[in-house]
């Protein structure tokens, strides 16, 4: 990790090598999975030419970290509160988003994990950005993909299905049981509302229907928790597939399924 507000000495320069600072642009950044320590060169390059950070972290030493580097960053998790849909509350952050980077100054949108992996928050921004006509910069980060693949000790990139978990079920796709599959958000799965403490499980139980036949109810699955934070380890708890609905612990934590290929 470096220290100081790196990209003071130059310009940062975009993904297609033009000079930004002071372009009034709006950055889509990721920390990374594990704390600061996953923040890239790029990503911290690109927070130190931003006038505000506008942050939906968890992490509050990740959001203390940002601040060190004498970014005024701005905590989003109040826009949670009194609200009932996730899907409102990221439109009207996008909305916010957007304006902020309207008034001229560069500024940056910082999440936990990949800016564009299962972010939904960053989709309605650049949806938004692109109407208005709002450049966006997005930058490349760790993301829960990453993690759960070194977590499992295998190498994915030959096959692998992944999904979110409501997007499979509401869609009707059939997961092919010969390939590798990951399913992500399953803390959430079936429900839209915001979640502040324990999930309801009713939706693992539909997907749990969904993957029996396919698998059968022994099958093995792994239910995978990447570390998050520099002082805690990263847990894999596996159970057959039929327990899954009851017998996961530990759900709040937001993990990923891991089920292997039927041999």
């Amino acid at each position: 990790m470096t220290s100081g507000r790196a990209g003071q000495a130059r310009p940062f320069r975009g993904k297609n090598g033009d000079e930004t600072m002071g372009a009034g642009r709006l950055y889509l950044l990721g920390s990374g999975i594990r704390g600061s320590l996953h923040m890239t060169v790029e990503t911290i390059q690109a927070l130190g030419v931003c006038k505000r950070i506008f942050a939906l972290h968890a992490d509050r030493e990740v959001l203390d970290w940002v601040a060190s580097q004498g970014c005024e960053v701005v905590d989003l998790a109040s826009r949670y509160e009194g609200q009932q849909w996730r899907a409102e509350v990221y439109q009207a952050i996008a909305t916010e988003l957007v304006e902020a980077a309207e008034q001229g100054d560069p500024i940056a949108f910082l999440v936990h994990g990949h800016p564009l992996f299962l972010v939904s928050a960053t989709e309605h921004i650049l949806e938004l950005a692109h109407q208005r006509g709002v450049r966006t910069t997005v930058l490349s980060s760790v993301s829960s993909f990453d993690t759960v693949l070194t977590d499992l000790g295998l190498d994915h990139g030959y096959a692998v299905q992944l999904f979110d978990t409501t997007t499979l079920l509401l869609k009707g796709w059939q997961p092919n049981p010969e390939i590798p599959l990951l399913l992500f958000q399953v803390a959430t799965t079936l429900n839209p509302s915001v979640v502040s403490g324990e999930p309801d499980r009713d939706g693992i139980r539909r997907l749990t229907e969904l993957l029996v036949p396919h698998y059968g109810a022994d099958h093995v699955v792994s239910v995978v928790h990447s570390a998050a934070t520099p002082y805690e380890a990263s847990t894999i708890q596996r159970l057959p597939l039929g327990e899954l609905s009851t017998g996961v612990d530990e759900l709040w934590m937001r993990p990923t399924l891991y089920v292997p290929p039927v041999h």
